[in-house]
Protein backbone atom coordinates (compact mmCIF):
# COMPACT_ATOMS: atom_id res chain seq x y z
CA UNK A 1 0.00 0.00 0.00
CA UNK A 2 1.30 3.44 -0.85
CA UNK A 3 2.04 5.92 1.90
CA UNK A 4 0.12 9.20 1.80
CA UNK A 5 3.13 11.28 0.79
CA UNK A 6 4.12 8.94 -2.06
CA UNK A 7 0.58 8.62 -3.40
CA UNK A 8 0.10 12.39 -3.34
CA UNK A 9 3.29 12.81 -5.33
CA UNK A 10 2.11 10.21 -7.86
CA UNK A 11 -1.19 12.08 -8.22
CA UNK A 12 0.70 15.28 -9.01
CA UNK A 13 3.13 13.68 -11.43
CA UNK A 14 0.59 11.49 -13.21
CA UNK A 15 -1.80 14.42 -13.66
CA UNK A 16 0.98 16.50 -15.22
CA UNK A 17 1.97 13.62 -17.50
CA UNK A 18 -1.64 13.03 -18.58
CA UNK A 19 -2.04 16.71 -19.44
CA UNK A 20 1.20 16.63 -21.40
CA UNK A 21 -0.09 13.69 -23.43
CA UNK A 22 -3.48 15.32 -23.93
CA UNK A 23 -1.93 18.51 -25.29
CA UNK A 24 -0.31 16.36 -27.97
CA UNK A 25 -3.73 15.21 -29.24
CA UNK A 26 -5.24 17.66 -31.71
CA UNK A 27 -8.72 16.19 -31.25
CA UNK A 28 -8.57 16.91 -27.51
CA UNK A 29 -6.83 20.28 -27.53
CA UNK A 30 -9.38 21.56 -30.04
CA UNK A 31 -12.17 20.69 -27.61
CA UNK A 32 -10.53 21.53 -24.30
CA UNK A 33 -9.05 24.84 -25.44
CA UNK A 34 -8.42 27.18 -22.53
CA UNK A 35 -10.00 24.79 -20.00
CA UNK A 36 -6.87 22.68 -19.61
CA UNK A 37 -6.44 23.79 -16.00
CA UNK A 38 -10.00 22.76 -15.16
CA UNK A 39 -9.42 19.44 -16.88
CA UNK A 40 -6.34 18.92 -14.74
CA UNK A 41 -8.47 19.49 -11.64
CA UNK A 42 -10.95 16.86 -12.81
CA UNK A 43 -8.26 14.29 -13.59
CA UNK A 44 -6.60 15.01 -10.26
CA UNK A 45 -9.87 14.19 -8.49
CA UNK A 46 -9.91 10.75 -10.15
CA UNK A 47 -6.34 9.99 -9.14
CA UNK A 48 -6.65 11.38 -5.63
CA UNK A 49 -9.66 9.17 -4.91
CA UNK A 50 -7.92 6.12 -6.41
CA UNK A 51 -4.57 6.56 -4.67
CA UNK A 52 -5.01 8.74 -1.58
CA UNK A 53 -8.49 7.98 -0.22
CA UNK A 54 -8.40 4.58 -1.97
CA UNK A 55 -11.99 4.37 -3.16
CA UNK A 56 -13.93 4.33 -6.39
CA UNK A 57 -15.68 7.70 -6.53
CA UNK A 58 -17.83 9.28 -9.21
CA UNK A 59 -15.69 12.20 -10.53
CA UNK A 60 -18.35 14.90 -10.46
CA UNK A 61 -16.04 17.76 -11.42
CA UNK A 62 -14.75 15.86 -14.47
CA UNK A 63 -18.29 14.93 -15.50
CA UNK A 64 -19.43 18.54 -15.23
CA UNK A 65 -16.53 19.79 -17.33
CA UNK A 66 -17.08 17.13 -20.00
CA UNK A 67 -20.69 18.25 -20.26
CA UNK A 68 -19.66 21.90 -20.55
CA UNK A 69 -17.21 21.02 -23.32
CA UNK A 70 -19.73 18.69 -25.02
CA UNK A 71 -17.05 16.00 -25.01
CA UNK A 72 -18.07 12.98 -27.09
CA UNK A 73 -17.50 9.33 -26.14
CA UNK A 74 -14.51 8.87 -28.47
CA UNK A 75 -12.76 11.93 -27.05
CA UNK A 76 -13.57 10.81 -23.50
CA UNK A 77 -12.10 7.36 -24.17
CA UNK A 78 -8.95 8.96 -25.54
CA UNK A 79 -8.72 11.15 -22.45
CA UNK A 80 -9.13 8.11 -20.19
CA UNK A 81 -6.50 6.24 -22.17
CA UNK A 82 -3.95 8.98 -21.54
CA UNK A 83 -4.82 9.23 -17.85
CA UNK A 84 -4.42 5.47 -17.27
CA UNK A 85 -1.30 5.41 -19.43
CA UNK A 86 0.27 8.18 -17.38
CA UNK A 87 -0.67 6.43 -14.13
CA UNK A 88 0.74 3.05 -15.20
CA UNK A 89 4.17 4.58 -15.66
CA UNK A 90 4.34 5.30 -11.92
CA UNK A 91 3.56 1.67 -10.96
CA UNK A 92 0.89 2.51 -8.37
CA UNK A 93 -0.22 -1.13 -8.00
CA UNK A 94 -3.18 -3.02 -9.45
CA UNK A 95 -5.71 -1.82 -6.86
CA UNK A 96 -5.11 1.83 -7.70
CA UNK A 97 -5.43 1.13 -11.42
CA UNK A 98 -8.69 -0.74 -10.85
CA UNK A 99 -10.08 2.17 -8.81
CA UNK A 100 -9.05 4.74 -11.43
CA UNK A 101 -10.52 2.66 -14.23
CA UNK A 102 -13.70 2.19 -12.22
CA UNK A 103 -14.06 5.95 -11.73
CA UNK A 104 -13.65 6.54 -15.46
CA UNK A 105 -16.27 3.87 -16.12
CA UNK A 106 -18.71 5.59 -13.76
CA UNK A 107 -18.10 8.91 -15.49
CA UNK A 108 -18.61 7.42 -18.94
CA UNK A 109 -21.83 5.76 -17.91
CA UNK A 110 -23.11 9.02 -16.41
CA UNK A 111 -22.18 10.99 -19.52
CA UNK A 112 -23.19 8.66 -22.33
CA UNK A 113 -25.47 5.87 -21.11
CA UNK A 114 -28.93 6.20 -22.68
CA UNK A 115 -31.56 7.48 -20.29
CA UNK A 116 -34.74 5.51 -19.75
CA UNK A 117 -37.56 7.61 -21.24
CA UNK A 118 -40.12 8.89 -18.78
CA UNK A 119 -43.74 7.84 -19.38
CA UNK A 120 -45.62 10.66 -21.07
CA UNK A 121 -48.30 12.54 -19.19
CA UNK A 122 -51.37 11.22 -21.08
CA UNK A 123 -50.47 7.63 -20.30
CA UNK A 124 -50.13 8.39 -16.62
CA UNK A 125 -53.45 10.22 -16.51
CA UNK A 126 -55.55 7.44 -18.05
CA UNK A 127 -54.05 4.58 -16.04
CA UNK A 128 -56.66 2.72 -13.95
CA UNK A 129 -56.66 3.46 -10.25
CA UNK A 130 -55.73 -0.14 -9.42
CA UNK A 131 -52.62 0.17 -11.55
CA UNK A 132 -51.67 3.44 -9.94
CA UNK A 133 -51.76 1.79 -6.55
CA UNK A 134 -49.57 -1.12 -7.65
CA UNK A 135 -46.45 -0.55 -5.59
CA UNK A 136 -44.66 -3.45 -7.28
CA UNK A 137 -45.09 -1.73 -10.64
CA UNK A 138 -43.75 1.53 -9.24
CA UNK A 139 -40.73 -0.25 -7.82
CA UNK A 140 -40.08 -1.89 -11.17
CA UNK A 141 -40.17 1.44 -13.00
CA UNK A 142 -37.78 3.05 -10.51
CA UNK A 143 -35.26 0.19 -10.37
CA UNK A 144 -31.95 0.88 -12.07
CA UNK A 145 -30.31 -1.83 -14.17
CA UNK A 146 -27.59 -3.79 -12.32
CA UNK A 147 -24.15 -2.25 -12.71
CA UNK A 148 -22.16 -5.52 -13.07
CA UNK A 149 -19.23 -4.33 -10.95
CA UNK A 150 -16.51 -6.62 -9.55
CA UNK A 151 -16.92 -7.73 -5.94
CA UNK A 152 -13.55 -8.64 -4.37
CA UNK A 153 -12.28 -10.85 -2.85
CA UNK A 154 -14.45 -13.44 -4.61
CA UNK A 155 -14.42 -11.42 -7.86
CA UNK A 156 -18.02 -12.22 -8.66
CA UNK A 157 -20.33 -9.80 -10.49
CA UNK A 158 -22.58 -7.58 -8.38
CA UNK A 159 -25.21 -7.61 -11.13
CA UNK A 160 -25.60 -11.31 -11.96
CA UNK A 161 -23.38 -13.26 -9.57
CA UNK A 162 -21.26 -14.78 -12.35
CA UNK A 163 -17.48 -14.68 -12.58
CA UNK A 164 -16.40 -11.10 -13.30
CA UNK A 165 -16.14 -9.82 -15.99
CA UNK A 166 -19.39 -11.47 -17.00
CA UNK A 167 -20.64 -11.42 -20.59
CA UNK A 168 -22.69 -8.26 -19.96
CA UNK A 169 -19.73 -6.45 -18.42
CA UNK A 170 -17.49 -7.49 -21.30
CA UNK A 171 -19.86 -5.75 -23.72
CA UNK A 172 -20.04 -2.73 -21.44
CA UNK A 173 -16.24 -2.50 -21.19
CA UNK A 174 -15.86 -2.57 -24.98
CA UNK A 175 -18.32 0.33 -25.18
CA UNK A 176 -16.79 2.23 -22.25
CA UNK A 177 -13.22 2.07 -23.54
CA UNK A 178 -14.12 2.40 -27.23
CA UNK A 179 -11.00 2.15 -29.37
CA UNK A 180 -8.61 2.55 -26.43
CA UNK A 181 -7.52 -1.10 -26.45
CA UNK A 182 -4.31 -0.45 -24.57
CA UNK A 183 -6.14 1.22 -21.69
CA UNK A 184 -8.69 -1.61 -21.50
CA UNK A 185 -5.94 -4.25 -21.51
CA UNK A 186 -4.07 -2.39 -18.76
CA UNK A 187 -7.25 -2.12 -16.68
CA UNK A 188 -8.10 -5.81 -17.09
CA UNK A 189 -4.51 -6.85 -16.43
CA UNK A 190 -4.64 -4.92 -13.18
CA UNK A 191 -7.89 -6.68 -12.27
CA UNK A 192 -6.24 -10.02 -13.05
CA UNK A 193 -3.34 -9.27 -10.69
CA UNK A 194 -5.69 -8.18 -7.92
CA UNK A 195 -7.87 -11.28 -8.39
CA UNK A 196 -4.82 -13.59 -8.38
CA UNK A 197 -3.81 -12.08 -5.04
CA UNK A 198 -7.31 -12.51 -3.58
CA UNK A 199 -7.76 -16.01 -5.05
CA UNK A 200 -4.40 -17.80 -4.70
CA UNK A 201 -5.93 -21.08 -5.92
CA UNK A 202 -7.09 -19.56 -9.20
CA UNK A 203 -5.37 -21.43 -12.09
CA UNK A 204 -3.22 -19.02 -14.10
CA UNK A 205 -4.46 -20.23 -17.50
CA UNK A 206 -8.09 -19.82 -16.44
CA UNK A 207 -7.41 -16.38 -14.97
CA UNK A 208 -5.72 -15.24 -18.17
CA UNK A 209 -8.62 -16.46 -20.33
CA UNK A 210 -11.19 -15.02 -17.94
CA UNK A 211 -9.77 -11.51 -17.79
CA UNK A 212 -7.94 -11.12 -21.10
CA UNK A 213 -8.83 -14.02 -23.39
CA UNK A 214 -12.11 -12.49 -24.57
CA UNK A 215 -10.53 -9.24 -25.83
CA UNK A 216 -10.86 -8.73 -29.60
CA UNK A 217 -7.63 -9.35 -31.48
CA UNK A 218 -8.52 -6.61 -33.96
CA UNK A 219 -9.50 -3.00 -33.27
CA UNK A 220 -13.07 -2.74 -31.97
Amino acid sequence: MLEGRDSTDIVRRATAEALRRITGEAILTGIVGSRLGALGDGLRDVLRAALVTQRVATPLRLIGLCRELDLGPDAFDLLGHHLLGALVGHRPGPDALVRAGGALGLARRELFAPRRPEPDAPVRVVRPLASRGNSAGARYRSTKPPEHLPSPPAWTCTGCGQEWPCAVKQSQLLAEFGGARAALAVYLGSCLLAAARDLPGLPLAHARDRFLGWLPRRPF
